[in-house]
């Protein structure tokens, strides 16, 4: 095993750069995405259920509604 990926590894680093960048935006950076999609979602179940665990209502988070809705609340603190 170690072999075929050390065979990977020097045909991947003597490949032509816009080969490697093509490969990188192909696979690497889906998967970094998806990375992060799922660490956002986890991390805001894990929030969620402190939150209803403690007897409080989770507020929701101002930066994202102001993303989601372009409005900011009224929470009387600057805008």
């Amino acid at each position: 095993m170690t072999g075929w990926w050390d065979g990977v590894e020097l045909w991947l680093v003597q490949s032509p750069f816009v080969l490697q960048f093509a490969l990188v935006m192909l696979i690497l950076a889906p998967l970094c995405w998806l990375a992060a999609f799922l660490i956002d979602r986890g991390v805001d179940r894990v929030s969620a259920f402190f939150a209803r665990r403690s007897g409080r209502t989770p507020q929701p988070d101002d930066v994202r509604e102001v993303i989601d809705t372009g409005v900011r609340r009224a929470s009387g603190g600057p805008a």
